[in-house]
């Protein structure tokens, strides 16, 4: 599961990362709200799509923009922010949007609570950006993302049994366009992350 993920001023490091990537001008980027903040669903935040699937073709444009975090639930109240990559394209809710409108969204890291509510937090090892893979739809008008997990790996197993399906830096025009990888992407293991407690007292690396 993920249900929480934060901002650390990452805006030069994500503008850095489309110009690596050659995804969009530079010039071209929307002015984003990156500043340090914990982003919760139903929340606006910094999503990387494609803007050409639509009509059934590879994506010529790959864009950065914000988005709102979690569908409309249409059995229940509430909003689904994550969807099982075991099953995501089974179940036709999220169906057309997986197969056409799948998207990447950008982290500096994540937390979760294990059972007995203890915080932790979770970011890549090395530093840098978490790249996070998802897909969205449009209802209303208003574009809405959530995010993929699968079965947690060993940094994660002892805090919770789910951790979200995580995109390589040079993976994200692959996610968004490559059909034929696609169930690799869903499949596959997940890289060890660090992982910290929340307190700040206690730091350590569970091996994968």
């Amino acid at each position: 599961m993920c249900c929480r993920y934060y901002y650390e001023d990452f805006e030069i490091e994500l503008r850095e990362l489309m110009k690596a990537e050659m995804v969009v001008k530079l010039s071209e980027l929307p002015s984003l709200e990156t500043a340090r903040r914990d982003i919760f669903p139903s929340q606006s935040a910094v999503v990387i799509h494609g803007t050409g699937r639509g009509n059934g073709v590879k994506d010529s444009v790959v864009g950065v923009s914000e988005m709102v975090w979690g569908f409309s639930n249409p059995v229940r109240k509430g909003l689904i922010i994550n969807a099982r990559a075991e099953t995501a394209r089974e179940k036709i809710t999220f169906t057309d949007s997986i197969a056409r409108r799948r998207c990447v969204i950008p982290a500096s890291g994540f937390y979760e609570w294990d059972s007995h509510k203890a915080k932790f937090r979770f970011t890549p090892k090395g530093g840098g950006l978490l790249l996070l893979a998802g897909f969205y739809r449009e209802e209303q008008g208003i574009p809405r993302y959530t995010i993929l997990t699968t079965e947690a790996n060993g940094s994660m197993i002892k805090v919770h049994d789910r951790m979200p399906v995580m995109i390589g830096r040079d993976e994200i025009r692959p996610w968004i366009e490559d059909d034929e990888r696609l169930p690799d992407f869903l499949s596959r293991e997940q890289v060890p992350l660090t992982c910290e407690q929340e307190s700040g007292q206690i730091s350590f690396l569970f091996d994968a």
